[in-house]
């Protein structure tokens, strides 16, 4: 009597494996038992089964893992995902930039010209980058010269134009409006739509942003990613949102971008274009004060979209929690910001000295990508069109800048110069690199706190070479007064100072000083803030039979809680700022080791005030009281 054959053991997925269960399970069957498996046609048949079953195995688990937002590989899969979530990914987008323009003419008869919309700009260094203004400029008249004709704050956006049509065709199902471009800006498309070739009437339609407002009559369109990173265009269907007709033409403009190059540019830019009696158009000269352009994009990352869409979902088309501002705000601003945190009034106010509560606000904490703070028109765009529509009655937002808090790191790093095949500049800048990673890494955001211990690892990993180190780390905060007048100043370290006896906690500096006023009209030059029991004056360096002493200058100017670490300027009146600078530069030294920031508080580190000085430890170290970190908490 024949044995039955075992059962084919099924839970392996490798193709080997598979094919040696098949030829395993045929064996075991006594109609096989003479058969060679290793070089018989039937050889050929189990490969091709076990072909087939590995095949199908890798399809189906591809299948479910496309099946799910968190697993999904594929851009389209991932997208798709977001959609039923509410989140719409966005394609390229194109970098803005804020200008003043100056037009010279050769007819001054006009009191005023018209700058057309989507006049080409080029950048003068680089005619590769062009940019557009997206409306019409008017351009008012010089009083002292009639040919120049000039305006501000005019909006240009980075790019190309293009256009493409489509002929609507209602007799079939299948048609789907998608712009056969990767690189088109999803958020600057002006839509129209032709009655038909040979009618050339035209209607605006704007893309919708609350379908709960719009009806059978409402010229509206949605925007969403097909495939590839391409634009899909949808219109109503008669209940929401008005329908096409049968032969419309729709007729679409758009801007063809270059994404995240297009950022960080400050011109200037000249007009390269057409227009009647133009003789010359540039936009002003940039200076190290302008605010380059901002806001380019490339496609969005799918990890960028897995992250957000739960966010979008979780907040429900509302504003309620911290979270919930953030996921609205990012969804429409990631290519602006670099960092944000939200919290409530409850927690403190930012712009008060002593930060106390102030119910029924709600404060966002944004760091831009680019520059330090985002300009006023950014402010009030995401206020007013992001977050109001979404935020509950009864609660003011606002958006506040960062408080930054610049950490001045010196170090000292004890070497052995025969274990490393770096040069001692080389080596410094491997340090130096490396306290910067540190700073990308662990601080740089909001709720980030900066801990010392780490900060030295990293220096004593920077090379092999490195046996030791010593590490002083400063807090400093960059104050921008208006010279020449009398202004009131509230400086927060945000920590406690660190003081020993009756010297000034505030450090003497060598860069960014200021020249001041005494009370007799005497002037003086490199001036500094000094502080004696709590009371902060101004002093300064006099040179007197060859003799260079300190003198004090301003006796009172302010008040500084070194428990806190908040500094209080009153009638502070500087003259200068030390080599034409536009920021005083105010440093202390932490009491505690580890800094923990709070409310819009953010610590970083500026790479060019790094200090690296090497020691040889083959040769005789001198006693040093290099001040090294501080109280544990």
């Amino acid at each position: 009597m024949a044995t039955l054959p075992s059962q084919i053991r099924i839970a392996e997925l490798d193709y080997d494996q598979i094919l040696a269960n098949l030829v395993e399970f045929m064996k075991a069957d006594p109609t096989f038992s003479d058969y060679d498996f290793s070089g018989s046609g039937l050889r050929l048949l189990s490969r091709v089964l076990a072909y087939v079953t590995f095949y199908n195995s890798y399809y189906l688990s591809a299948a479910v893992n496309e099946s799910f937002l968190d697993t999904a590989q594929l851009r389209s899969s991932v997208v798709s995902h977001a959609k039923m979530l509410g989140y719409n990914s966005h394609g390229t987008r194109s970098a803005t930039y804020t200008a003043n323009v100056t037009m010279v003419m050769s007819n001054n008869a006009p009191a005023t010209i018209t700058l057309p919309k989507n006049t080409q700009f080029a950048l003068q260094s680089n005619t590769q980058f062009t940019f557009y203004n997206v409306e019409d400029a008017e351009l008012i008249q010089n009083t002292s010269n009639t040919f120049i004709y000039a305006t501000s704050n005019v909006t240009l956006v980075e790019g190309r134009t293009a256009q493409y049509r489509f002929t609507v065709d209602t007799n079939d199902p299948t048609q789907r409006f998608i712009i056969p471009n990767a690189n088109v800006d999803f958020s600057r498309l002006t839509v129209r739509v032709q009655v038909s070739p040979t009618v050339n009437t035209t209607t605006s339609f704007t893309e919708a942003s609350n379908l709960l407002l719009a009806n059978s009559t409402s010229n509206i369109f949605l925007v969403s990613e097909a495939y590839d990173g391409y634009p899909e265009l949808k219109f109503g269907n008669g209940i929401i949102g008005k329908a096409l007709e049968n032969g419309n033409i729709v007729i679409v403009d758009y801007y063809i971008s270059r994404g995240a190059a297009g950022n960080n540019i400050r011109g200037p830019f000249r007009i390269n274009d057409t227009i009647a009696g133009l003789q010359q158009g540039v936009t002003d000269t940039p200076d190290a004060n302008t605010t380059p352009s901002i806001g380019g994009s490339d496609i969005e990352d799918i990890e960028n979209i897995r992250y957000l869409a739960p966010l979008t979902y979780a907040a429900q088309n509302r504003c309620v929690t911290t979270e919930d501002y953030k996921s609205v705000i990012l969804q429409d601003w990631t290519e602006y910001i670099s960092a944000i945190n939200v919290f409530g009034g409850e927690e403190g106010d930012p712009t008060d000295a002593k930060e106390r509560p102030t119910y029924g606000r709600v404060y966002i904490a944004v760091r831009p990508k680019y520059g330090e703070r985002l300009t006023q028109a950014t402010k009030d765009a995401i206020i007013q069109n992001t977050v109001k529509p979404f935020s509950i009655v009864g609660v003011i937002p606002q958006i506040v800048d960062p408080d930054y808090v610049y950490l001045i790191i010196s170090t000292r790093v004890s070497y052995d110069p025969k274990a490393t095949v770096l040069t001692k500049q080389e080596l410094v800048t491997a340090v130096k690199d490396a306290v910067d990673t540190y700073s990308n890494e662990n601080m740089e955001k909001f709720e980030t706190s900066f801990r010392f211990s780490r900060l030295g690892r990293a220096i004593d990993d920077a090379d092999a070479s490195i046996t030791s180190s010593l590490t002083q780390v400063e807090m400093q905060k960059r104050v921008v007064p208006l010279v020449g007048k009398s202004n009131s100043i509230t400086v927060k370290f945000g920590a406690a100072l660190y003081k020993v006896g009756d010297a000034s906690v505030l450090l003497e500096p060598t860069s960014h000083r200021f020249d001041y006023y005494d009370h007799d009209g005497n002037y003086y030059t490199n001036c500094f803030l000094q502080e004696i029991d709590g009371v902060v004056s101004v002093v300064g360096y006099v040179n007197s039979g060859g003799t260079r002493s300190l003198v004090v200058v301003d006796d009172r100017v302010g008040t500084i809680d070194t428990d806190t670490g908040t500094m209080v300027l009153a009638n502070f009146k500087p003259e200068a700022i030390e080599g034409g600078e536009i920021d005083i530069w105010i440093s202390a030294l932490p009491l505690y080791s580890d800094l923990t920031p709070h409310l819009n508080r953010l610590y970083t580190v500026d790479y060019d005030t790094i200090s690296v000085e090497l020691i040889d430890n083959t040769t005789t170290l001198t006693p040093s009281n290099f001040y090294q970190g501080g109280r544990i908490r």
